[in-house]
């Protein structure tokens, strides 16, 4: 008769186990964050020199909508930020953010 795997051994495979499914989870997330904010620079070119609140919230609306789904296209970005239910000053606060700014050709 042969003998059950030791508890030792079970453990230190679930402890690989969890090590590499953090290390993906993190991988993915790091893709999935870069890949958000590739579609947002097609709305906004300068949106890592956004102020921080006008920035989450454009990432909110991304994420919402789940933007790296769409086609990265412009107008394909901004469908999507328009498509997330908001009360009206947050939609006007969308508009404010993605007019064109001065000088700036989009």
């Amino acid at each position: 008769m042969s003998k059950p795997p030791s508890i030792l051994l079970l453990v230190a495979i679930l402890a690989v186990l969890a090590i590499f499914g953090v290390v993906g989870a993190r991988y993915q997330l790091n893709k999935h964050s870069e890949s958000t904010l590739e579609q947002l620079a097609l709305v906004r070119s300068d949106i890592a020199a956004m102020p921080e609140q006008e920035r989450a919230f454009l990432v909110e609306l991304a994420l919402t909508c789940n933007v790296v789904e769409r086609q990265p296209v412009r107008a394909e970005v901004v469908a999507c930020l328009r498509s997330v239910p908001k009360n009206a000053s947050a939609t006007e606060r969308l508009d404010r953010l993605l007019a064109p700014a001065p000088g700036i050709g989009q």
